[in-house]
């Protein structure tokens, strides 16, 4: 096999397994776990430890669950637009959103009560139109709770 090479023999069957996984996922998205769909669909942002983007995106850890427990704060989690918009279900969202509360923490004070899927499409169907001052609104909340 002078000149030629074996690579492109090799290369084949190996380009169409990655091809076929590109095209059909690795796993089916309704198969993927919450800290999976977090790394896929929110960790661009938030970053993959939750720490967020000073002055850009908030940081989640040690505060979604303050957020979760003050009035308006576990409907502000499902209504950002990072969640209302995500290219997940609502039953994937919901599980998201049941694993991503108490693993950023803190724990809810009375204990977290879990999103159910009907709440998730109710309030993603609600979708904010201005997050920044509702945001500021709940962060005053949460700092009140500290005192």
């Amino acid at each position: 096999m002078r000149g030629r090479s074996a690579v492109p023999w090799v290369a084949a069957p190996l380009l169409a397994v990655a091809g076929a996984v590109l095209v059909t996922g690795a796993t089916a998205p309704q198969d993927r776990s919450p800290r999976t769909n977090y790394a896929l669909h929110c960790q661009g942002c938030h970053l993959p430890d939750g720490s967020g983007k000073p002055g850009a995106v908030p940081d989640m850890r040690g505060e979604l669950g303050r957020l979760a427990a003050i009035p308006g704060g576990r409907e502000f989690i499902v209504q950002v637009p990072g969640t209302a918009s995500a290219k997940l279900d609502d039953a994937q969202v919901t599980a998201l959103l049941n694993w991503l509360v108490p693993a950023m923490g803190p724990p809810v004070p009375g204990g977290f009560r879990p999103y159910s899927v009907e709440e998730v499409g109710r309030l993603r169907r609600q979708r904010l139109k201005q997050v920044e001052p509702l945001r500021s609104e709940l962060g005053r909340a949460i700092a009140a709770q500290r005192r």
